[in-house]
């Protein structure tokens, strides 16, 4: 080989060595995290298949998603949901300004559909049938919410919003959520509504509800606790704090609930032994929620939720394992907001008012 020929072999075995050594540090960059997998394998399955769940769920998921991306392509399931809210609203006022026994006729309608398969569904049904109208209020409180989330709200007929306000004023909100059987057995829920009706102008229950959930539930006595108990504890104690952000749309000082979060980084390796995946992410996001992302205890959940992950199902299974598309919904969610929680949260989101109404109108 003369020296010009080899001199060009050279060249090109050194070229092919530098393209061969940055095709490998490409595949190396684009080798994901462990969070990475488990984020696109949740993400992958459950967008997939989005549309076969019920609007619920698909609300449920959209809002949330939305909420920690500001990603448009969940807009229309919430547009969606928001035509129903809208539709329910007309419902609602209509029948309360035409029907003396509205309230009642439509608590009885949801009583029938409930189910009372578990000792927690028992019970909260007795604490229900103690507070006739209770359940169609509680429903009208989440919707007109939602409908303030989507900034609907105030371009629904004034007279009309007033209407609904006026009879929750009417309902005696405060016996109901301060019963103790409320925090035992409906405490999640019962927070929600505690910051619900504060943000609708009802009733400011706050104070009072964090005092009574301590009479409850105080935070030294866990060992006196069933474990199913004590994860309806835990899950109230999130809720106070998700719903307290606006249901992740407001990030909260630090020191905003430092009884509930102090106690969860306290109480942290109980908490990774007996509860669940749900509740797990839920004190993740409350601690994420009060500026403390970066908090080991955070990394420890997420490391959690990373190793429950199924690769085969593409889900966080049931503690029982089960692979549910819609009952898993709630769990794997809630994993990936936590996994992939951002510097900034986004708010509603707004809707158009007129787009909403022409939707409704095209559906009737």
């Amino acid at each position: 080989m003369n020296s010009l020929l080899k001199k060009h072999y050279i060249w090109l075995c050194v070229l092919l060595s530098i393209s061969f050594l940055l095709q490998g540090c490409s595949q190396k960059s684009e080798v994901l995290t462990p969070a990475q997998n488990v984020v696109e394998g949740i993400r992958g399955n459950y967008e997939s298949g989005l549309d076969t769940l019920p609007l619920s769920l698909q609300r449920h998921y959209a809002q949330r998603i939305y909420r920690v991306t500001g990603d448009e392509t969940f807009i229309p399931y919430q547009k969606r949901h928001a035509v129903y809210l809208v539709e329910s609203f007309k419902r609602d006022v209509d029948g309360i300004s035409s029907q003396p026994d509205y309230v009642l006729m439509r608590d009885r309608q949801i009583a029938e559909k409930r189910t009372l398969r578990t000792e927690r569904q028992r019970q909260r049904a007795l604490l229900f049938d103690r507070y006739p109208g209770m359940l169609f209020n509680t429903d009208l409180v989440f919707r007109l919410v939602q409908l303030d989330y989507y900034g609907l709200l105030n371009d629904l007929p004034a007279d009309q919003v007033n209407l609904l306000k006026h009879n929750l004023k009417d309902a005696d909100f405060k016996s109901f959520l301060l019963d103790e059987a409320a925090i035992r057995h409906y405490a999640a829920q019962a927070a929600n509504q505690v910051w619900f009706l504060y943000q609708l102008g009802i009733i400011d229950l706050r104070q009072d509800f964090e005092r009574r959930f301590q009479e409850v539930y105080p935070l030294s006595e866990d060992h006196l606790l069933s474990r199913s108990e004590f994860h309806n504890k835990i899950y109230g104690l999130t809720h106070i704090v998700i719903a307290a952000s606006r249901y992740y749309q407001d990030e909260l000082p630090q020191d905003a609930f430092a009884w509930i979060t102090d106690y969860f980084i306290d109480q942290l390796p109980l908490l990774l032994e007996i509860t669940t995946e749900d509740i797990l992410a839920e004190v993740g996001i409350s601690l994420a929620l009060t500026g403390q992302l970066d908090h080991p205890a955070v990394e420890q959940i997420r490391e959690r939720l990373i190793l429950a992950y199924d690769p085969i199902s593409q889900m966080i299974p049931s503690p029982t394992g089960g692979t549910d598309f819609a009952q898993g919904e709630h769990r794997n969610v809630l994993a990936v907001m936590l996994l992939i929680w951002p510097e900034q949260l986004f708010q509603g989101p707004r809707l158009d008012f007129e787009a909403v109404m022409l939707k409704l109108n095209q559906s009737e």
